[in-house]
């Protein structure tokens, strides 16, 4: 049986009795180490195996495994379409499967601000730059999602993890090669750091402000508001930040 194990947002910690159970009597134990900086590194002294993204998309290895597997995926499992390939290959060739749910980024990052969660739009990645590689189709998507009066959750690229003052810059980048207003200085937008985590930080503030506020650490995650009703208006305005 292949179990995929939706590890939440602080593994071990965040791991269900029943994932644990399962995990207990897996013969192998992966553990994706893409989709977030913040995956399994230790379970019980059980021996781990470390997945990239390249061996995770490349994934026949998983189907030949003997006995009970384990893949162990950040928040919950088919947030990321990699795991669900994976899946539906396993039951195509008859593998049992089980599948265990857990908090994903998705939809409790807009939630976690008070943000009402029939309003959240598409998620957008957000890409680090590199060299010749700016593209602005993040900048597109969160656009066409606040234009239809919809919340945005933003993911920064993870390899290696993006610093809140890059991504600000980069959506500020983008606004200067668009210029449709969205990311301006004056611009609020919601931040989580480290979300259900210890050192878990939220903060809500014009981007100016955000990028001298340095109280956060990765993994974080951008929430681009979209039309507030006045109960979201209230939220935010419990994490304000002003320096």
């Amino acid at each position: 049986m292949i179990g995929f194990i939706s590890a939440g947002f602080n593994p071990p910690q965040s791991l269900t009795k029943e994932e644990m159970s399962f995990l207990r009597v897996s013969d192998t134990i992966i553990v994706d180490t893409y989709t977030s900086p913040n995956y399994l590194r230790s379970f019980e002294g059980r021996e781990l195996t470390f997945a990239s993204r390249e061996r995770m998309e490349d994934f026949e290895w998983i189907l030949r495994l003997k006995g009970n597997v384990s893949i162990v995926i950040p928040g919950d499992s088919f947030s990321a379409t990699t795991h669900f390939s994976i899946y539906q290959q396993a039951v195509k060739e008859g593998v049992e499967i089980k599948v265990f749910h857990n908090a994903s980024i998705f939809p409790v990052a807009a939630t976690r601000l008070g943000l009402h969660l029939y309003k959240v739009g598409p998620a957008v990645s957000l890409p680090r730059f590199k060299g010749r590689f700016r593209p602005v189709s993040p900048y597109d998507k969160i656009l066409e999602n606040f234009r239809r009066g919809l919340h945005t959750i933003v993911l920064l690229d993870t390899e290696p993890p993006m610093r809140l003052s890059d991504a600000l810059d980069e959506l500020q980048w983008m606004e200067a090669e668009r210029n449709e207003g969205l990311f301006r200085d004056e611009t609020s937008v919601g931040v989580l750091s480290g979300l259900g985590m210890p050192n878990e930080k939220i903060a809500f503030g014009n981007m100016s402000t955000l990028k001298k506020w340095n109280e956060g650490d990765v993994p974080f995650t951008i929430v681009v508001p979209g039309e507030l009703h006045f109960q979201e208006k209230e939220a935010l305005e419990l994490f304000r930040v002003r320096l």
